[in-house]
């Protein structure tokens, strides 16, 4: 509960403080008369902001007496907690306009743990893919890449990226130009057929195969180098040609 007051007061560090503490409950005490109930004059608060002395005790008796606390509390948590109602009073009687329209059920609501928000920097997941804008988007892009449009745009989008992969991502761009001259087929070895007709189509078969191949190959080495990079002993010295110590 004394939390929750010392909450209501706005006070910096609610959750920290522990007024089982003496020297902390000094300090709420003196934060209280400073900063919200200012029942004294500042030059007044001078025995009060001895905390650290024996002087305060007194001080604090006769701050009670000055405050009106109730003789017949138990305990100085006690008095502490009638002294945090006293400032939410005269809190809430400053700022009658801001809290006239808070009840329990806002209050609590209020308190609730609220979801962490996460905003996305992808401009992806802000894209409507049922529009019919992003639909003119993607036969637009589709046209320029003289790709047939397909009535799922979905699949449309997805032969986009795969022309965009195969030949204008970073690494096909790298690839040395075509010349378009035709593929020298009838160079490659043969595979042995009589009919030249299923000797062509063998050769081109081996031929997507053989590019199949280095493109699992190439996806196998970099998956071998990802889990190197995971695994790799971190107290390595490779100018020593050793590894660990």
């Amino acid at each position: 509960m004394l939390k929750a007051k010392l909450c209501a007061l706005d006070h910096p560090t609610p959750e920290t403080v522990n007024c089982e503490d003496p020297k902390q409950f000094r300090s709420t005490v003196l934060w209280l008369e400073d900063q919200k109930i200012r029942h004294y004059k500042i030059e007044d608060r001078a025995e009060l902001r001895k905390i650290d002395s024996n002087e305060w005790d007194a001080a604090y008796a006769k701050y009670k007496v000055d405050l009106k606390v109730p003789a017949g509390l138990g305990s100085p948590i006690e008095e502490l907690a009638w002294i945090m109602g006293y400032a939410v009073r005269l809190e809430y009687f400053d700022n009658v306009e801001k809290y006239r329209g808070v009840n329990a059920e806002m209050a609590l609501e209020e308190a609730k743990p609220k979801a962490p928000s996460i905003k996305s920097t992808n401009p992806f997941d802000k894209l409507d893919f049922t529009s019919k804008e992003f639909e003119a988007g993607v036969r637009t892009l589709a046209k320029r890449l003289q790709i047939p449009y397909h009535p799922d745009t979905m699949t449309t989008l997805a032969a986009v990226a795969k022309v965009v992969q195969d030949n204008l991502s970073t690494e096909a761009l790298k690839e040395p130009l075509l010349d378009n001259a035709p593929f020298p087929l009838e160079q490659t070895p043969g595979v042995g057929f009589q009919d030249a007709d299923l000797e062509q189509a063998a050769r081109i078969l081996r031929l997507l195969q053989i590019q199949s191949v280095r493109h699992l190959q190439t996806t196998i080495n970099e998956t071998i180098v990802a889990v190197q990079n995971l695994t790799a002993d971190p107290r390595t010295d490779t100018k020593l040609g050793k590894v660990g110590r």
